[in-house]
């Protein structure tokens, strides 16, 4: 064999390979960078997660998942799922109430300061706030997400390697 059919023979594998990894890139996986404190303690800033882009084209969000959604169309925030279409919420004295029952809210570090009255979600929309409650942009100020606006789940903390675990 000679040096182009070589050279010939190691492109084409190049080539695939880089197809796959875009491949995976734009539609199963993304790596996405924290920014900001609103997820803390769980998410640290600057911290990377991956995002499954992919499981919500088989599923739905449920309560509890981390997302990454479209906030407008410059922003991606990293935000955690707290109400379902339906749903009746309402935020008092610190205090998370899905459908009239407490939620059970270990994530939280802090006494929330700022509630709001009853709402309930509207039909193919998400309320979704941060970890950090005090210090959060959520559905409190830019409103309730359309299922069109999320990206995907984060899954996995990748970087810094000490801070590498899977998200539940």
């Amino acid at each position: 064999m000679g040096k182009s059919s070589d050279f010939f023979h190691w492109s084409k594998y190049f080539l695939i390979f880089i197809g796959v990894i875009l491949v995976i890139r734009i539609f199963l996986f993304a790596p996405y960078v924290v920014e900001g404190i609103s997820m803390y303690p769980t998410l640290k800033d600057k911290e990377r997660i991956l995002v499954n882009k992919m499981i919500y084209h088989v599923s739905d969000p449920s309560y509890g998942d981390i997302i990454v959604l479209h906030a407008n169309e410059e922003e991606d925030y990293i935000k955690r799922v707290i109400g379902m279409p339906g749903d009746v919420l309402e935020l008092k004295n610190g205090t998370l109430y899905r459908n009239n029952k407490v939620v059970e809210e270990p994530y939280i570090s802090e006494t929330t300061l700022t509630g709001f009255s009853k709402l309930t979600v509207p039909p193919g929309s998400y309320f979704v706030m941060g970890d950090n409650r005090n210090k959060s942009m959520d559905s409190r100020e830019i409103g309730f997400i359309l299922r069109k606006n999320v990206v995907g789940k984060a899954e996995f903390i990748f970087y810094p390697l000490e801070n590498a675990e899977m998200l539940r």
